[in-house]
């Protein structure tokens, strides 16, 4: 997902008002929100993101790593998706990816549940946005306009375009689709 792809997709889910962008970790148990996501790198903490649609009733389960002194989301007990962002290393677009856990563990019941209806509307709502907007290429692998845009006003000889082109299989957004 290019970062122009990327800004629409946010500007989609933040346009109800309800969105919260999440940090992968955490020094408290409580996520402050993120306003500005950094640039992609190497860095895990750069690209890796909860959503959260804070219309959702369930509350938000986190845990503490002692050996990485940090508190982590819990995404199967909590009403958030992981958004894993697309970043280039030498050229490349590596794919992002979205995922999400349609139940959880109700502790009182003992038993796998739904997540609330608001929660499942919202996630196939994202996967909805982008199969309408981005070409599917394999299976689970969608890339945007954005992608395919920057990759016209490269400069490349016909050898590198031919090369490229091969790679273009795993460039942009890939969606994991869980029910």
């Amino acid at each position: 997902m290019s970062k122009e792809d990327e800004e629409s997709f946010l500007e989609y889910l933040g346009s109800n008002g309800h969105l919260v962008i999440l940090p992968s970790t955490s020094l408290s148990s409580d996520f402050a929100p993120i306003q500005v996501l950094p640039e992609p790198s190497q860095e895990e903490d750069t690209r890796k993101f909860w959503l959260l649609n804070r219309a959702v009733r369930l509350p938000v389960a986190t845990e503490y790593l002692p050996e990485k002194n940090c508190y982590v989301i819990d995404g199967f007990q909590s009403p958030v998706v992981e958004f894993h962002r697309s970043w280039t290393v030498s050229r490349m677009m590596l794919a992002g990816g979205i995922r999400a856990d349609m139940n959880y563990l109700d502790n009182d019941k003992q038993d796998l549940v739904p997540k609330p209806a608001e929660f499942r509307d919202w996630s196939d709502s994202m996967q909805h946005w982008i199969r309408k907007r981005f070409k599917h290429l394999t299976l689970l692998t969608y890339v945007g306009p954005g992608r395919k845009r920057s990759r016209k006003k490269e400069d490349f000889s016909t050898e590198k375009r031919k090369a490229e082109s091969l790679r273009e299989q795993t460039d942009g957004f890939t969606g994991y689709i869980v029910r």
